[in-house]
């Protein structure tokens, strides 16, 4: 390790310390002034589909929209369970992984229920090893290859990237070094599940796993945040970072 990647960890890591309480205040006071004001709740909705729409269209992809999974043609059992697709902004995505205290060219980067694409595409700019992202709605795995194909992306730092289609309670990681991200896609009979599935892979191949989810916080914490396995890094208003304690050590 290079004098200067010790020195990019340290200054990650004095960030991720540092208190968000302001960050949390911050959404109290959005969600707030969105209750007393119920106007403007399409007005941001509006602002938010325009600054979706206009990355999309600079970048020569589509990961914009809200997309029901009732409204996709395809079977599964974790159909029902699942939760609609919904595009992540690109700047809460990208700061989430700066925070990250690793070494990217030692880590797979997996999105889980990864949608049209958009975080594989924001992940993309930092040097992992290689990204993967998991989908089980036929239809929107075509559309993240798709975007994988036209992407414009000046900052692209891994070339490395693929699209499986496959049920995450069913998908099987590799003994490597990970940064697992959850943007809720799932009710919790389905989570409950993917995360055992995490849990007995790293007890049959320990190794540093670090998981990104976003969400509110009740799901954080029911995810990841309350079990004693998981040391959370990092609390910030939309993203929670946690990393798996090493064997023993719970």
């Amino acid at each position: 390790m290079t004098l200067q990647h010790e020195m990019d960890l340290s200054t990650r890591r004095k960030e991720m310390n540092r208190p968000t309480t302001s960050a949390v205040n911050s959404g109290k006071n959005l969600k707030s002034m969105l209750t007393s004001r119920p106007w403007l709740k399409p007005v941001f909705r509006t602002i938010n589909n325009v600054r979706c729409r206009t990355w999309d269209l600079l970048h020569g992809v589509d990961t914009c929209g809200e997309i029901p999974l009732v409204d996709l043609d395809f079977q599964s059992k974790s159909k029902s369970p699942g939760l609609e697709y919904q595009s992540h902004h690109p700047s809460l995505t990208r700061t989430a992984i700066e925070a990250l205290p690793i070494q990217y060219e030692n880590y797979t980067f997996i999105d889980i229920g990864c949608g049209k694409g958009r975080v594989l595409l924001v992940a993309s700019e930092f040097p992992f090893r290689r990204i993967v992202g998991v989908e089980f709605a036929p239809t929107l795995a075509d559309i993240a290859r798709q975007n994988l194909r036209s992407y414009r992306g000046k900052r692209q730092k891994c070339a490395a990237i693929e699209v499986i289609t496959a049920d995450a309670t069913e998908y099987e990681l590799a003994p490597e070094p990970q940064v697992l991200y959850f943007f809720s896609p799932f009710k919790l009979t389905i989570l409950n599940q993917i995360v055992q599935r995490i849990e007995d892979s790293f007890q049959r191949a320990p190794r540093d796993l670090l998981i990104l989810f976003s969400g509110i916080i009740p799901m954080r914490e029911h995810a990841f945040g309350s079990r004693p396995q998981y040391e959370r890094l990092q609390r910030a208003r939309h993203v929670d970072i946690y990393r798996h304690r090493p064997v023993g050590t719970s």
